[in-house]
């Protein structure tokens, strides 16, 4: 397609205002990791790794950070993961020369395959939000179309303050219609909409105003800050954010009778368990600090 070419064009001259990611850079040895994984006090930090290609969602890394996420999952060690990017962007959203047509690839069998990254790439945004674990996007960088899907999907974001975040596809005739999904969940409609109809990079300054992350740091500071606020969600009860994350995320959607059913019957069941919700308020009469279960 030509205009596919075109756009592969524009990525390249124009990476910094680019939905996707630069393909001619140099990649890294095959041997390297696409995803990274370091644990610090019950935190597990998830890296992309491919810092030369902008840490493209290729298919590639999809499947690999889907696997970490799955692998954290079943850790019971486990209490938080933050999802980081490694060199100068958080990631560049998804690889346009993967997208592109083969010379020797029927319409079908190329449109059958964009499919299948896509519907990848969304199960993995979905597999962040119905994790039983806190995740935590960590931005250094550039975080562009799918990449900052992929910042919305978290349930909480800290950016440093040379971060930026946009939706480009406009810019190349590709509207960003799944990274509105989750964008669209964190932000007005306005403010998704104004990134974008616009393609505009917006600074971690709005970022943080329009909803999108939690707050912004220097650069300096960002891993101590995102390591801070992860340890101290690693040291609550993992049974209560476990339940009270999936209940968020499935009351947020239902109307009003429905979500305070839905809360209160959540409510009802973690007052009256012998679990977490127990210990932590014999803890809190006795005076001690709770000891939480696995």
């Amino acid at each position: 397609m030509e205009w596919l070419r075109r756009a592969l064009t524009i990525v390249e001259s124009a990476m910094t205002n680019s939905a996707m990611t630069d393909s001619a850079m140099t990649a890294a040895p095959a041997t390297e990791p696409f995803v990274t994984a370091t644990r610090e006090n019950g935190v597990l930090w998830l890296t992309l790794n491919r810092p030369q290609r902008r840490n493209p969602l290729s298919t590639e890394m999809i499947a690999a950070l889907s696997q970490s996420i799955a692998a954290g999952n079943q850790d019971p060690t486990v209490k938080v993961m933050i999802i980081a990017g490694s060199g100068p962007a958080f990631s560049a959203g998804h690889d346009l020369a993967e997208i592109q047509r083969r010379a020797d690839e029927e319409y079908t069998a190329w449109q059958a395959r964009v499919r299948q990254l896509l519907a990848a790439c969304a199960a993995m945004m979905n597999s962040i939000l119905h994790s039983p674990k806190a995740v935590i996007a960590s931005v250094q960088g550039i975080a562009s179309a799918a990449g900052c899907q992929l910042v919305s999907a978290c349930d909480l974001a800290i950016a440093s303050d040379e971060a930026t975040f946009c939706t480009p596809g406009v810019n190349i005739g590709v509207f960003c219609t799944t990274p509105l999904v989750g964008i669209g969940r964190n932000l007005s409609r306005k403010h998704a909409l104004e990134m974008a109809l616009t393609g505009e990079q917006f600074d971690a300054a709005t970022a943080e105003r329009f909803g999108l992350i939690n707050r912004h740091v220097p650069a300096s500071s960002l891993r101590t800050a995102t390591s801070s606020l992860a340890e101290k969600i690693a040291s609550r009860s993992p049974e209560s954010i476990a339940r009270g994350k999936s209940t968020f995320y499935r009351q947020v959607e239902m109307p009003l009778d429905e979500a305070f059913a839905l809360a209160n019957q959540v409510m009802l069941d973690n007052l009256t368990s012998e679990g977490d919700a127990k210990e932590g308020i014999d803890a809190f009469f006795d005076k001690r600090a709770p000891q939480w279960g696995e």
